[in-house]
């Protein structure tokens, strides 16, 4: 890829514009892979969002149905992204990582482990801003 900028254009400014260019990516397969995980499952977010996360892929708040992706999945595979999808579904009627958790992730995606060791397998960025 190749970015052309302003020459008075400074670094933060383009941080921005690479992140947001990712973030309408992420939306994208977001709202692709959402909506095919929510039929399959019949769990509903009530709304989400991205985030730019150091420490989680994702995370939800059962209450409000809400769930936050972190914007560097956009730089992950769509099954990545998917995995991390189900996962926050999941947690709407189970909130702890338990055995019905467990079963709830085999019984809608078989392979979750091996998706989720290759995603956990990968950093996450650190960019201070």
């Amino acid at each position: 890829m190749i970015l052309t900028v302003r020459k008075e254009s400074n670094v933060t400014q383009r941080e921005n514009f690479i992140r947001e260019w990712y973030r309408e990516l992420l939306k994208e397969e977001i709202m692709r892979l959402l909506s095919k995980r929510e039929k399959i499952t019949g769990l509903k977010a009530a709304m989400w969002q991205t985030k730019y996360m150091t420490t989680r892929w994702g995370t939800c708040n059962v209450k409000t149905q809400k769930i936050w992706f972190n914007l560097q999945l956009a730089k992950k595979t769509p099954e990545c992204l998917e995995y991390i999808i189900l996962h926050e579904l999941i947690h709407f009627v189970e909130k702890m990582h338990n055995e019905r958790f467990v079963s709830l992730m085999d019984k809608y995606m078989p392979m979750w482990r091996e998706v989720k060791a290759t995603l956990n397998g990968q950093t996450l960025d650190y960019m201070e801003y």
